[in-house]
C-alpha cells in the first residue's frame, strides 16, 4: 500500500490537489502502544493516515482473543471511505508508538470531489482488498514457514514502497504472539518456523527491531510471494 506516503512528492498529484489534500488534513497526533484508534461497534467519524509506526486491524472474539486481520503502516489509510458513517465491525489499535493524522467526514467527501484523489483512496481501498484475499490464501494453502516467509516478504514489500528499507533491512516490530494472530499459528509454532527461515540464511535478525532480508527471492519463493500491486526491489 503506502499509497500516500510522501503525498507532498506523488507525481500523480497536481500542485492544487496536494496544496487541497494539506489544507483537510488535521494536525498530527500521537499515540502509544496499544492505544485505540478506533473500536468495534463504534461510528467511524474520520479516517486515519499513518505517518510512523504500525497500527493494525483487529476482530475481538469471545474467547478473547484478537486475531489481526490487516497491519497498517506508514502511508497507508484506516478506511477507503467505505466504512465512514457505518458501525465498525473491527477495531483499530496501535501495534507501536503512532503518529497519524485524521480526516474528518466531511473533509474526506471534499476530497473525494478531486478526481486524481478519488484515485488514490480507491487504489488505497483495491490494495487492502488484494492483501486481504493473499493473506487469507496464505492461512488456508501455506504451511508454517510459508506463511511467515509470505508475511515477511509482503511488510519488506510495504515498506520498501514507502522508502523505509536500507540495504535489504527494514523495521518489523510484530512479536512472535502477534505473528501468530495473523498467520493462525500458535506462537510455538511461529518461533520454530522462524528459526528454520533463519538456519536456510533467508533472514537474520538486526537491532532495534529489525530483520534483514539476505535472499529475497529464495524467500519470495518459500512464501509463494507474488507483488502484483506493490512496488518491490528488483
Amino acid at each position: 500500500m503506502c499509497l500516500f506516503h510522501n503525498l507532498k512528492t506523488r507525481l500523480d498529484l497536481c500542485d492544487e490537489d496536494k496544496r487541497i489534500f494539506d489544507s483537510y488534513t488535521g494536525p498530527a497526533q500521537e499515540v502509544k502502544k496499544g492505544c485505540h484508534l478506533a473500536r468495534e461497534g463504534e461510528v467511524l467519524e474520520c479516517l486515519h493516515l499513518i505517518e510512523k509506526g504500525w497500527a493494525c486491524r483487529y476482530k475481538m472474539l469471545r474467547n478473547g482473543r484478537e486475531p489481526i486481520t490487516s497491519l497498517l503502516l506508514p502511508g497507508d489509510i484506516s478506511d477507503n471511505g467505505q466504512g465512514l458513517y457505518n458501525r465498525l465491525d473491527y477495531s483499530i489499535k496501535a501495534i507501536t508508538p503512532l503518529r497519524f493524522t485524521t480526516i474528518d467526514s466531511e473533509s474526506a467527501e471534499r476530497l473525494f470531489e478531486r478526481p486524481r484523489i478519488l484515485r488514490l483512496f480507491k487504489a488505497s481501498g483495491h490494495i487492502s482488498h488484494s492483501v486481504a484475499m493473499n493473506w487469507i490464501v496464505n492461512i488456508s494453502a501455506r504451511n508454517a514457514e510459508g506463511r511467515i516467509a509470505n508475511l515477511l516478504c509482503e511488510c519488506f514489500a510495504r515498506s520498501h514502497a514507502a522508502g523505509m528499507t536500507y540495504q535489504g533491512r527494514y523495521f518489523f516490530p510484530l512479536t512472535q504472539s502477534e505473528i501468530s494472530d495473523v498467520v493462525g499459528l500458535s506462537s510455538v509454532h511461529v518461533s520454530r518456523s522462524l528459526n528454520k527461515i533463519k538456519r536456510k540464511g533467508l533472514i537474520e535478525n538486526c537491532d532495534h527491531r529489525q530483520i534483514r532480508i539476505n535472499n529475497w527471492h529464495g524467500l519470495a519463493a518459500l512464501g509463494d510471494f507474488r507483488a502484483d500491486n506493490l512496488s518491490l526491489p528488483a
